[in-house]
C-alpha cells in the first residue's frame, strides 16, 4: 500500500469549529468565517483577502492569522475564510443535509458533487458584486496552497477577473504540472503516466469542472499575478502531512525544494514569454502559516505592496 502523506491520519479528525456564516452554492451552503456577509453588506474598503485553510480545515485559525497580518493597515481588507468540510465534520449536525462537504483529498483537487473550484468562482462573483471592491487576493498555505495553485490554472472566474486578483501560494506539498516533465539533475525528464495523474498533472480522470487542454490552462496560469511564498526552513522530508507518494516525490524531496523546482519549471515552459510570477523566500520560517503570512514579506505580498 502506498503511503499518501506523513501522518495523513491527522486530517481525518473532526474539526473543532465550523464557520458561522453561509454562502449559497446551488442547493447547498458553504460554511465560512468572515467580516463581510457576501451579497448583503457594503465594504468600507476596496480590497478583500480570501484565505484557504490547510488539510486540517481550521479556517477559523486562518481567518485570525490574516486579520492579525492586516491589523496595522489604515484600511484593512475584508477577509473571507471558506471552510471545505468533510463528512466527519458534518455528521449528525442539524445542517448535515445542506452543508457542503468533500472527501479529505477531494476539495484540494476540485473533485466532488460540487467542485470546490466552483465554490471559489461563486466567492469571487459575490465579492466583485460588492460596491467598492476592486482587488481580491486569494491565498493558501500548505493544502490551501495546493488548492490556490490549481484554481489559478483552471478556475473559470480567473480569466474574467484578470488583473484584479492576486494568487499567493504558500508552502504547498505539490503543484500542478502541465506536461509529463518533472525536475531531474541538470534539467527535466519525462515521467511515467502514473505520476502525471490529476492534481499533479493532467493525466487520468479529471474533475468535470476541468474541460480544457493543459496548454490552454498553462496560458491562463502564466497570465495571472502569482506569488510563491516559501519558508526557507520548510525543508523537512519527514514533516507532518507532507505528501510522499510517487507523484509527490517526483516533484522534489520537501516543500521548499518542490517550490524552487516548480518555479524553475515554469520559467522553462514560459520560454521568452513574459509572465508575472514571483518567488519570495521567507528566511527563518518553516511550515507555519502565521509565521509566513505575518512576516514582513508575507504581509507585503498579501496586501499588494
Amino acid at each position: 500500500m502506498t503511503v499518501f502523506a506523513n501522518q495523513a491520519a491527522m486530517q481525518e479528525q473532526v474539526i473543532e469549529e465550523i464557520g458561522d456564516l453561509r454562502l449559497r452554492v446551488d442547493q447547498h451552503e458553504l460554511a465560512f468565517f468572515g467580516d463581510v456577509r457576501l451579497g448583503a453588506e457594503l465594504p468600507e474598503c476596496n480590497e478583500a483577502v480570501v484565505i484557504v485553510h490547510g488539510a486540517l480545515r481550521n479556517a477559523h485559525d486562518y481567518y485570525r492569522i490574516i486579520k492579525k497580518a492586516a491589523a496595522d493597515r489604515s484600511r484593512p481588507p475584508k477577509v473571507i475564510a471558506p471552510q471545505f468540510l468533510t463528512g466527519v465534520d458534518v455528521h449528525r449536525l442539524a445542517e448535515e443535509d445542506t452543508l457542503l462537504r468533500w472527501r479529505p483529498e477531494g476539495w484540494k483537487s476540485g473533485l466532488g458533487e460540487i467542485s470546490s473550484f466552483k465554490v471559489m468562482d461563486v466567492i469571487l462573483q459575490r465579492l466583485f458584486e460588492l460596491p467598492g471592491i476592486q482587488r481580491v487576493t486569494i491565498a493558501g498555505n500548505s493544502a490551501g496552497g495546493q488548492f490556490v495553485n490549481r484554481y489559478a490554472a483552471v478556475g473559470r472566474e480567473v480569466s474574467r477577473k484578470a488583473g484584479q486578483v492576486r494568487y499567493v501560494i504558500a508552502n504547498p506539498s505539490t503543484y500542478l504540472y502541465f506536461d509529463r516533465l518533472r525536475p531531474s539533475e541538470g534539467g527535466f525528464a519525462e515521467v511515467d503516466a502514473s505520476v502525471d495523474e490529476w492534481r499533479y498533472g493532467f493525466g487520468g480522470e479529471r474533475p468535470g469542472y476541468v474541460t480544457e487542454s493543459a496548454e490552454r490552462y498553462l496560458d491562463q496560469y502564466l497570465s495571472q499575478d502569482v506569488v510563491y511564498l516559501l519558508g526557507e526552513e520548510d525543508d523537512d522530508p519527514e514533516a507532518a502531512l507532507l505528501e510522499v507518494h510517487p507523484a509527490a516525490t517526483a516533484q522534489g524531496t520537501a516543500r521548499l525544494d518542490r517550490g524552487l523546482n516548480y518555479h524553475r519549471y515554469l520559467a522553462f515552459k514560459a520560454g521568452r514569454r513574459e509572465y508575472k510570477h514571483r518567488l519570495v523566500r521567507v528566511p527563518g520560517v518553516g511550515h507555519d502559516a502565521e509565521d509566513v503570512f505575518c512576516s514582513p514579506k508575507g504581509r507585503a505580498v498579501l496586501f499588494g505592496d
